[in-house]
């Protein structure tokens, strides 16, 4: 039970980046999670246990340790928080889901850090309900966050994405490659628009695997001049990618890019998009359809997992 200290104060990163087809209350939620978390980096244990409801259950897969009933989790919280006054609890919200109006699932990562310790870094899974009008935590899956050994090894579920891409559009066609940089730590993705049978734009992408936010990135940079950085994040079978960007007049724009696999093709949706804070009408995706096998195959690549002392080397 010693790990579920940061397992549930998970509120600092509280971006919404999944549409939910039930609408409830998340400006209560995010406001109820912002509130454990305080409490708990208060030190406050007997508040913490007003978060959750009479017969909640935790469940730590680490350990196969089960934790049922309030009573139970409100004695293990006090005996984990006693004599550590240095500890405190950062997180990131990946999806929260209306089920239902009263009930909520929320998945993200917490990290848990105190002085003279490695953080410790988790996944979870939570279910949240609505009881006399305040949200609780009825439920908590956590399992520890496996940290890639190089950036070959973080991107390696986005290595489908490999290869020459084509959107073909009435008036428009767009060309996309995905490959593997020397080195093989970062994907580049380069894509040109042809209108007419002229090059009418195009931009280059960088994704790598930060180890220090411990989260895969992307930079932009666009033949107009704008340029921009999104965080990306697994969800299912899908990519969420949290973009903000400098447009080529100056102004800021921001936006949760999907990006979904289906077969030989890739769906790219843009949703909530903003520019300088205002809303701006939904875009159609774009579908890719893959025109030729993977540019580099696992075989070719392989070599780049040796680098990785190399690079180690040179820091």
């Amino acid at each position: 039970m010693k790990k579920m200290l940061g397992r549930l104060g998970c509120c600092i990163c509280l971006l919404m980046i999944w549409v939910p087809t039930v609408r409830g209350d998340e400006p209560a939620v995010r406001a109820m999670l912002e509130s454990y978390l305080k409490s708990f980096n208060e030190q406050k244990a007997d508040e913490l246990i007003t978060f959750w409801v009479e017969d909640a259950v935790h469940h730590d897969r680490e350990t196969g340790e089960r934790t049922e009933g309030r009573d139970q989790i409100a004695a293990d919280l006090k005996q984990a928080l006693k004599g550590k006054a240095s500890i405190r609890i950062s997180g990131s919200i990946d999806r929260i889901q209306f089920v239902t109006p009263d009930v909520a699932k929320v998945e993200g990562e917490t990290l848990l850090s105190q002085i003279d310790q490695e953080p410790s870094r988790t996944a979870f899974s939570a279910i949240l309900v609505k009881k006399d009008g305040s949200w609780k935590f009825n439920a908590i899956d956590e399992h520890p966050v496996v940290v890639p050994a190089s950036g070959y090894e973080a991107l390696q579920d986005l290595s489908w994405f490999i290869g020459q891409w084509t959107d073909q559009g009435e008036e428009t066609r767009v060309e996309t490659k995905v490959d593997w940089t020397p080195g093989g730590n970062f994907l580049i993705r380069s894509y040109v628009v042809i209108s007419e049978g002229i090059e009418a734009a195009s931009g280059t992408q960088v994704i790598g695997w930060d180890p220090r936010e411990q989260s895969i990135r992307s930079w932009s940079f666009n033949s107009d001049g704008s340029f921009g950085d999104g965080d990306w994040s697994a969800s299912g079978d899908q990519w969420l990618i949290r973009s903000s960007q400098t447009l080529a007049d100056g102004q800021a724009a921001s936006g949760t890019y999907v990006l979904e696999r289906e077969g030989d093709t890739a769906v790219l949706r843009l949703i909530g998009h903003e520019i300088e804070g205002e809303p701006q009408p939904t875009k159609d995706a774009v579908v890719m359809v893959r025109v030729e096998p993977a540019a580099v195959s696992d075989a070719d690549a392989a070599p780049a997992v040796g680098r990785v002392s190399d690079s180690k080397e040179g820091k």
